[in-house]
């Protein structure tokens, strides 16, 4: 890895709101770094079950370097991601697109044709983040 002097943006975190942040300001053509404390994650990395807290809990002290965080503070309890993705390696790395049904409804619905506004953001995201179909799971075709 070539590591730069200067950046004009340092990013803590790869997960939803870093990840995303990053790939803003790089398309406006500021030099980024993004700082994860995790690592990038295989297919062969990530636990079967939950019972394997090796792969699963983030424990560095207890030699668990796995993608689930657990934080107990005073009044809450707070779950993160650890790894290349954060948050999104616990959610079971979902990204679903709502059916055109969603964005005809509420109160947005007249303000736009946010089905056609939000396509692009969808076909960024699923690109970024390597969004596939889990073959186990379902049948789906992406249109991408």
């Amino acid at each position: 890895m070539d590591l730069k002097d200067h950046y004009d943006f340092v990013i803590i975190g790869s997960g939803f709101g870093g990840s995303v942040s990053a790939l803003r300001l790089a398309e406006k053509g500021y030099s980024v770094l993004v700082i994860e404390k995790g690592k990038h994650f295989r297919d062969t990395d990530y636990p079967e079950t939950n019972w394997n807290l090796r792969k699963w809990l983030w424990i560095p002290a207890l030699k668990c370097f796995g993608i689930q965080k657990l934080t107990f503070l005073r009044h809450a309890s707070i779950l993160s991601g650890v790894g290349v993705g954060g948050g999104s390696l616990v959610y079971a790395n979902t990204l679903p697109k709502p059916k055109a049904a969603f964005f005809n409804r509420g109160s947005w619905a007249g303000l736009a044709d946010w089905e056609t506004e939000l396509e692009p953001h969808y076909k960024t995201a699923w690109q970024m983040l390597g969004a596939t179909v889990n073959p186990k799971l379902a049948k789906v075709i992406w249109p991408y």
